[in-house]
């Protein structure tokens, strides 16, 4: 895999934009997954967690949280085209957005692919700026967005 020293504006400027990447690995989205995030959040919406109720709703079964789609992003975070070098510190520098544009119903499997949108110099190192797409498996258009930042430091 390609190496990028993470103060290396120029390569990693290089990488930016263009095309998603490669698929990950897909997550199976559980009942149980969908109850145990409910348990953790306190959000008993009936969307989520009544099998019932939701059969005659608008998607014919419970779909996930948009926040645990967002959540559960680092178990299906998509395979790297290369690999920051040279920090000493990784830093999560937090979202420049998240949408939540389609339902992930329960039953479904979820992969994410991505890209790296923008790498910027920061007092504190090189910010980078990452874009990426979840995807219900057999679905064209992506369920959730995020772009998700990453600040690397030196020191």
């Amino acid at each position: 895999m390609r190496e990028i020293r993470f103060d290396d504006l120029p390569a990693l400027q290089a990488v930016s934009g263009g095309e998603f990447g490669r698929w990950s690995e897909g997550l199976d989205i559980t009942q149980d997954l969908i109850d145990r995030f409910a348990e953790l959040t306190g959000d008993h919406q009936w969307i989520h967690v009544d099998r019932e109720r939701a059969r005659s709703g608008p998607f014919g079964t419970t779909i996930a949280h948009g926040l645990l789609t967002l959540a559960v992003t680092p178990r299906i975070r998509p395979p790297a085209d290369f690999v920051v070098v040279g920090h000493a510190k990784t830093l999560n520098y937090g979202s420049d957005g998240v949408r939540f544009l389609a339902p992930v119903p329960c039953g479904s499997t979820i992969r994410s692919r991505g890209r790296l949108n923008a790498a910027v110099q920061h007092p504190r190192g090189t910010k980078l700026s990452y874009e990426m797409a979840v995807h219900v498996v057999g679905q064209d258009s992506p369920a959730m967005l995020s772009r998700p930042v990453v600040l690397y430091a030196g020191e």
